[in-house]
């Protein structure tokens, strides 16, 4: 039987570039996606019934790959080198995969969670379990007993304040000092654990070390 002219892959590739072409996933439409592809509409219909299912699709292959990355990132042995390692792998990524990192833009899975298409719904659900173990694992390396803002601080040193400073330049060359950056501030936070302070007013009990 002779192979598909029009792979599910490389339609996700020309959606791909679509978003990063365009910016943003607002403007990209079945039709842009198959002039780029070369290819009927309906050969893109076949494979993604919609385009909110073709997105979403694109969204969550995005995030796959930076995930086996980043991961593979957080694999050394010492959990402060391991969380850092994981922080700067932020900026490589982008800086590598410039289209991955675009479609990563497209959704936020607190609120994709709720409205992706059924046949989606539960990989969008579990896509970041693997994430979350491995920083479980490697907050109690770090600090031993971890208290709930021991938790806070590793996701700010890992993933929010590296992605915070890439975020301008998604889709767009990332400055070369950049990770340099990355890795002192996420390498800051993560001292605040460290320090064993009082909660000021306002603040949540559980939130001091």
């Amino acid at each position: 039987m002779p192979a598909a002219k029009f792979t599910r892959d490389g339609i996700l590739d020309a959606a791909a570039e679509e978003v990063l072409t365009r910016g943003s996933g607002a403007d990209v439409t079945i039709g842009a996606v198959a002039r780029r592809l070369g290819a009927p509409s309906g050969s893109i219909y076949h494979r993604f019934p919609s385009r909110e299912e073709l997105l979403v699709r694109l969204w969550i292959r995005s995030v796959r790959r930076f995930h086996e990355r980043y991961l593979a990132a957080g694999r050394e042995a010492d959990p402060q080198r391991a969380i850092l390692d994981m922080a700067v792998c932020v900026a490589t990524f982008t800086r590598d995969h410039r289209a991955d990192a675009a479609a990563m833009t497209l959704f936020r899975q607190s609120r994709l969670m709720a409205s992706a298409p059924e046949s989606c719904r539960a990989e969008v659900v579990e896509i970041n379990a693997g994430v979350n173990e491995r920083l479980a694992e490697l907050t109690v390396a770090r600090y031993s007993r971890p208290s709930p803002r021991h938790r806070v601080l590793v996701r700010v040193a890992a993933i929010d304040s590296p992605y915070g400073l890439v975020r301008p330049y998604v889709g767009d060359a990332v400055p070369s000092w950049l990770a340099e950056v990355i890795r002192a501030s996420s390498g800051a936070v993560l001292e605040l654990g460290d320090r064993r302070r009082r909660p000021r007013d306002g603040e949540l009990a559980g939130f001091s070390a």
